[in-house]
């Protein structure tokens, strides 16, 4: 069973960003957002075409662009089974993927579409258990906020319906979740992971695993702590 880990905020909060110091080596990202990564060299480090064939080639390429759900999942399992080199795959956002089909449905009339969208996103997200132990697969999506009892928090963003939020509940799936925090400091402004709930967010991880409520935004050092905590070092 892969490792799975949700990580959650607003967009320009530092989720993309966070992957600058993962070895492209050993990297997929599956791109839903469709969108250039924020870091300098990644079309040098992840590559979406074959340079003999100026196509997608899941052999030699690390980085697809699709809204597509079957090919998201096909994409993890080729990977699965074929590329023991890729230790890490990322999903930039999950919530685009939902976009994604939301659109394409946008004229459809009746509550189908969104029972298929619950569907899509609970059967791809189960599908990362059948993935080879030694993946961890990292999901990212955007947040909103509502309101419970008076108070403000986060919640998993979905477009268009509220199916995945009460009876998908994709949290509810992952035991790591980190979210975006962002935190003016003087002049200068440091992007982080908050790792354990403050009964405004969605963030979770076992006790100890981290040095702190706060972890800077950095996917590498995350993965390594990780490792480090179950390998009780």
């Amino acid at each position: 069973m892969a490792n799975k880990i949700l990580v959650t905020g607003f967009s320009g909060t530092g989720k993309t960003f966070s992957l600058g110091n993962l070895d492209p080596k050993e990297t997929f990202i599956i791109c839903p957002d469709e969108k250039a990564l924020p870091f300098r060299g990644w079309k040098k480090n992840y590559r979406d075409t074959d340079p003999a064939t100026g196509k997608f080639n899941p052999a030699n390429c690390n980085f697809l662009k699709t809204t597509n759900w079957e090919k998201i999942k096909a994409g993890m399992s080729y990977i699965s089974k074929s590329r023991p080199d890729i230790k890490t795959i990322v999903i930039d956002t999950i919530t685009y993927a939902m976009i994604g089909e939301f659109m394409e449905k946008a004229k459809t009339v009746g509550f189908a579409k969104f029972t298929e969208m619950g569907d899509n996103v609970y059967k791809t997200l189960k599908s990362i258990d059948g993935l080879r132990d030694d993946l961890t697969v990292i999901v990212m999506a955007h947040t909103e906020v509502k309101s419970f009892n008076g108070v403000d928090r986060t919640v998993f963003g979905v477009p268009g319906g509220k199916l995945v939020q009460d009876v998908v509940k994709p949290e509810g799936m992952f035991s790591i979740i980190l979210e975006t925090v962002v935190e003016k400091k003087g002049n200068d402004v440091h992007y982080g992971f908050m790792t354990q709930n403050n009964t405004t967010n969605m963030a979770k991880s076992p006790s100890g695993m981290f040095s702190g409520q706060v972890i800077d935004n950095d996917m590498a050092a995350a993965l390594e702590a990780i490792r480090k905590y179950e390998d009780g070092e």
